[in-house]
């Protein structure tokens, strides 16, 4: 979960600065593209992509449609970035991204962004795909069976606790499956 965190959280900032440059090059043309963002919007946007993944586990699981989850998760965007807003507003006297354009809230959000949350809300399912993989355990060592090297004779070995454990002839302890057929190549 920290690293889906992490992984949420750098995206986040590198989807911001993106967007930040790009809107500055065209209202301010500024063709530099510098774009902008905040420390405390990792901490947002990593909790923030778990919350929409706990979002999407209910709403999938009722068989919610992919427009409406998308519908969800930009009220659930626009509900974090106002939420944030406000405790940072309490925390530190101010709201780093205070909104003065547009239709705002407080300056808090901006209502005219929601095209591109609900878009962001539909590829969002797609990125929490990849990055529940995060969590798997990583794979055994992955060899080719026959030395050929090709996709299809690929195994995974077990290691059984035999192998691993039982002495060798040499007196040491025995070399792990995967090993002895590494000392064995040329």
């Amino acid at each position: 979960m920290v690293r889906r965190f992490l992984a949420y959280g750098f995206l986040g900032w590198a989807l911001e600065v993106g967007f930040t440059g790009l809107t500055d090059s065209f209202c301010l043309r500024d063709r530099r593209l510098r774009g902008h963002s905040y420390l405390w919007m990792l901490p947002i946007y990593g909790a923030g992509g778990l919350f929409l993944e706990r979002l999407h586990d209910r709403l999938s699981g009722k068989g919610v449609p992919r427009w409406a989850r998308s519908l969800a998760y930009m009220a659930g965007i626009y509900g974090l970035e106002f939420g944030s807003a406000s405790l940072l507003n309490r925390a530190i006297g101010d709201v780093p991204w205070r909104y003065r354009k547009g239709i705002n809230l407080h300056g808090y959000v901006r209502l005219d962004y929601a095209p591109f949350w609900y878009g962001c809300g539909w590829l969002f399912e797609t990125l929490e795909c990849e990055l529940r993989k995060l969590d798997r355990p990583a794979r055994k060592s992955w060899r080719p069976a026959s030395g050929h090297g090709s996709r299809s004779s690929m195994v995974a070995e077990p290691p059984s606790a035999a192998a691993t454990t039982a002495p060798a002839e040499d007196g040491g302890a025995a070399l792990r499956p995967a090993a002895r057929r590494a000392a064995a190549l040329p």
